[in-house]
C-alpha cells in the first residue's frame, strides 16, 4: 500500500489517501480520514448506460460463474437465500409492511429486471427507474411503470415516494454523495430509504484481499463500511438510520427516514 494524496474525499474533504490493491488496471484508494474507498480512475459517466445494455450484463454474468469455486459459491448463496427467505426482495418487503401501509408509492431506483418490484408490486403502487432499457424493457413484463434514465438527472417534478429502494446500486454510482441527496429529496417527509451495498468493512475482504468478490472494477466504483455510509447518510440529510451488517456477509443493508419536521407530503407520487 501507497500514499497517494490525489482528489479531495467527497465524504469527508481529506486529501489523504492509500492504494490498497491494483485491480485490472484500476486502483482500490482509500480514504485515511474516514474510510470510503473507490476505484482510481472512474470510467467516463457517459459510457455506463453502454455498460448495463444486456449482452454485456449476460456476459458478466456468465464470467462470474467459471471456475468451479465460483459455481459451487453461486450454487451454495441460491440455496441459501431460498432457505432463509432473504432474497433482494423479501428483506425490503418486511420493513416496508412494517413501516408502510398498502398503497404507498415506492420508487425502485436500478430496478434491473424487476426482482425487488415482483415482490412489492402486490402490495404497493410501483415505479421502477432504470438507465438501461434492455433491463427496463424486461422489468416492464411485470406491468409495472418503469422509467429509462439516470435518476439524478430524470424530470421528476413534483412526484414523490413514500420508499425509496436501491439494491445492490450505490456501489455502481460515480458520485454517491449526491445520489443520496437526490433520493432524499424524492422522498415525502417521514419516507423511507431501503439500501443494499457490498460492505468494505466485512471480514471477508480483509481475508480476502484483492480476490474479495466486492472488488469488481470498473463495475462497481465506489466501497462503503457501515461507519461511512452512515456519514454519508448523515451528510445528505438523513435521520434515524439503521444498519445491519454481518462480519460474514459481503453486503449490508441499510434503513434510513428523511425527516424534516414539515408536514407530511405521503402519497403525492402520481
Amino acid at each position: 500500500m501507497t500514499d497517494t494524496p490525489n482528489t479531495a474525499c467527497e465524504l469527508c474533504g481529506s486529501a489523504h489517501k492509500r492504494t490498497l490493491h491494483r485491480i485490472g488496471g484500476y486502483d482500490i484508494q482509500q480514504c485515511e480520514a474516514c474510510g470510503f474507498a473507490h476505484i482510481h480512475p472512474f470510467p467516463a459517466r457517459a459510457a455506463r448506460a453502454a455498460f448495463y445494455a444486456g449482452s454485456e450484463v449476460a456476459a458478466r454474468k456468465e464470467k462470474k460463474k467459471r471456475g468451479p469455486l465460483k459455481r459451487v459459491a453461486a450454487f451454495a448463496r441460491h440455496w441459501l437465500r431460498r432457505v432463509s427467505g432473504r432474497t433482494k426482495g423479501t428483506v425490503f418487503l418486511r420493513e416496508l409492511t412494517r413501516r408502510l401501509p398498502a398503497g404507498s408509492h415506492v420508487l425502485d431506483i436500478g430496478c434491473g429486471t424487476g426482482a425487488f418490484l415482483a415482490t412489492a408490486r402486490t402490495r404497493y403502487q410501483c415505479t421502477g427507474i432504470e438507465i438501461s432499457e434492455d433491463l427496463a424493457a424486461l422489468a416492464r413484463e411485470l406491468g409495472v411503470e418503469v422509467l429509462v434514465g439516470d435518476f439524478c438527472e430524470y424530470p421528476f417534478g413534483e412526484r414523490r415516494f413514500d420508499a425509496i429502494a436501491m439494491v445492490s446500486l450505490l456501489e455502481h454510482l460515480h458520485q454517491p454523495l449526491a445520489a443520496l441527496r437526490q433520493c432524499r429529496a424524492l422522498l415525502a417527509n417521514g419516507g423511507l430509504l431501503l439500501l443494499k451495498t457490498v460492505n468494505h468493512g466485512g471480514l471477508n475482504r480483509r481475508v480476502m484481499g484483492a480476490n474479495w468478490s466486492g472488488y469488481r472494477p470498473p463495475d462497481h466504483l465506489v466501497y462503503f463500511d457501515p461507519a461511512s455510509l452512515t456519514r454519508a447518510l448523515e451528510t445528505a440529510g438523513f435521520r434515524n438510520i439503521k444498519i445491519r451488517a454481518s462480519l460474514l456477509n459481503d453486503s449490508f443493508y441499510c434503513y434510513a427516514e428523511r425527516d424534516d419536521g414539515s408536514q407530511s407530503v405521503a402519497g403525492m407520487a402520481a
